[in-house]
């Protein structure tokens, strides 16, 4: 039946009447591992002489044991992806453009061209194959049927297994001479318990001498008879033993306490702010502190900074709008005269979100980056984003949707004179210097079809100068993963430090992060 797959349809499933049926054809000893694996080979089965469903009534494996990615997905593509495409691209070529940045492709597109060019090779012979019985892209055609029919995706993560298979069996492994290899990973599994065991013995003995009174006997710490001690104690030192010591800070709750300090107990603005399903936080001190906005624009590179500057306060007025979006061509002259001579400046900001389908948990922070060429970043680093341009949309239910993709140049805060009390109008908001991506239609689609990717080109005045403007930094959204789109041949001047700099046209990463890939699907 393997040598059907390569079509794209999806065959039917080995039962478990089969495969029981065919072990029982066998005849050579089980204990005979070469002969009773060679007995096997013509089945094609996996060697394993009992099943352990052999015994349930009407059970079904084909059903039961449902697909797991790991090896399904993970390793046909390091198995056979990544083989063809050192075929067709050169190894070097390939390097190279993992280097830079890793590339997303599609088989089902180009897979006639990989047999034309004989780019499908076998492992041990290096011949030429002309067909594609390969089961792992079989199985891939099961793994919709298999959600429907189990009704819940439990084997699509094999972190639990997966880890417990390295731990138990490649670990131990490593260490052995390549013989006897059962008992000698029992006998070092066996040491490794012993070791942790005694590690803990010692973490317990400690704590308890040093930090955990002991009541008498039959009596608790409150002086009341007790039969049994409250060991509340011992478990908290064993969580704090094997539980993971970083917790996610839940900026939501930091946001929130700021707003209910007194006044004056807190800077002025916020370090730490909601706005809308997005928490945004900020270090308590700037990493350039009353610099002229001259000398900011020359080291960040943005010669329109202070046109920029007037061209928001125009727009902004007497009063503080909620939401500003791209201009035209700029009003405001590079002279023009501000009420403010210099600016604070952060290299960073974090945003955190709640998860896409359960708003009640956070998700990990994302750093978003603006930081100036230095002798460590020769181009500097400036990270991209969404950001929000229209509230009738609410990330990230409404997904690009009112959003628009930018990279963040510079993350800034008027300055109050010097000598001055108190915060006035202009340094009581976050500022940001963003330059937009514009989304490059793709025929009838909004994403390339071979990638799934939304496709980005920077966006630029008719002077062919970068579009940039000013922006409340409240209208950041999320952070975002945009990847150098190559072409043919990627140029051989990229690196992984100039790829974002020297580049115009990119991919939109929706794959780096599941939430971001469910608000933009």
């Amino acid at each position: 039946m393997y040598k059907d797959f390569g079509d794209p349809y999806r065959h039917p499933p080995r039962t478990a009447t089969t495969t029981l049926a065919q072990l029982s054809s066998i005849e050579c000893d089980v204990l005979d591992v070469d002969q009773y694996f060679a007995a096997c080979e013509p089945f094609r089965l996996s060697s394993v002489s009992h099943p352990f469903w052999r015994d349930w009534l009407l059970a079904e494996p084909s059903e039961f044991l449902t697909s797991e990615s790991l090896h399904e997905w993970h390793r046909q593509f390091w198995d056979h992806d990544v083989r063809w495409c050192k075929q067709a691209l050169r190894a070097a070529e390939l390097d190279f453009r993992f280097s830079i940045i890793p590339r997303i492709t599609e088989f089902h597109d180009h897979k006639d061209a990989l047999i034309e060019n004989g780019f499908r090779r076998g492992e041990k012979t290096k011949h030429v194959l002309k067909h594609w019985h390969i089961p792992k892209l079989e199985l891939m055609q099961s793994v919709i049927p298999s959600v429907e029919r189990v009704g819940s995706i439990l084997q699509w993560s094999a972190d639990t297994t997966e880890h417990a298979h390295i731990e138990v069996i490649k670990d131990p492994a490593s260490t052995t001479n390549n013989h006897n290899y059962d008992s000698q990973i029992c006998r070092c599994l066996d040491r490794y318990e012993k070791c942790r065991l005694f590690d803990t013995a010692l973490a317990l003995h400690g704590s308890t001498t040093e930090s955990i009174p002991v009541p008498p006997v039959g009596q608790d710490a409150d002086g009341n008879d007790s039969d049994t001690y409250d060991g509340d104690e011992c478990r908290n030192l064993l969580d704090d033993i094997w539980t993971p010591k970083r917790k996610v800070t839940n900026f939501f709750n930091v946001a929130t306490q700021l707003l209910a300090a007194l006044p004056g107990s807190v800077p002025r603005p916020p370090r730490t702010f909601i706005a809308g399903s997005t928490a945004i936080h900020v270090n308590y001190d700037p990493s350039l502190k009353h610099i002229p906005i001259d000398t900011v624009a020359e080291q960040f590179g943005l010669p329109d900074l202070h046109g920029a500057l007037g061209d928001y306060l125009n727009r902004e007025g007497n009063v503080a709008q909620n939401f500003h979006t791209f201009g035209g061509q700029r009003r405001s002259p590079p002279d023009v005269h501000l009420p403010f001579k210099e600016l604070d400046v952060w290299y960073k900001v974090r945003l955190q979100q709640k998860t896409y389908h359960d708003s009640s948990e956070i998700t990990p922070t994302f750093t978003v980056h603006a930081h100036p060429p230095d002798r460590s970043l020769k181009y500097g680093r400036y990270d991209a984003a969404i950001m929000n341009i229209d509230d009738h949309w609410q990330w990230p239910s409404s997904g690009l949707q009112g959003h628009t993709v930018v990279q963040v140049c510079l993350i800034m805060c008027p300055a109050a004179p010097r000598g001055s009390n108190g915060i006035n109008h202009f340094s009581s908001h976050f500022l940001m210097y963003a330059q937009r991506f514009d989304i490059v239609p793709q025929g009838n689609s909004s994403v390339e079809r071979t990638t799934g990717l939304h496709v980005l080109k920077r966006a630029t005045h008719a002077s062919g100068s970068e579009l940039g403007e000013i922006f409340p930094l409240d209208q950041l959204r999320s952070y975002a993963h945009i990847v150098p789109r190559f072409g043919r041949k990627a140029d051989n001047r990229l690196t992984s430090d100039n790829c974002i700099h020297s580049s115009q046209s990119f991919f939109l990463n929706r794959y780096f992060d599941k939430d971001f890939f469910y608000a933009t699907s």
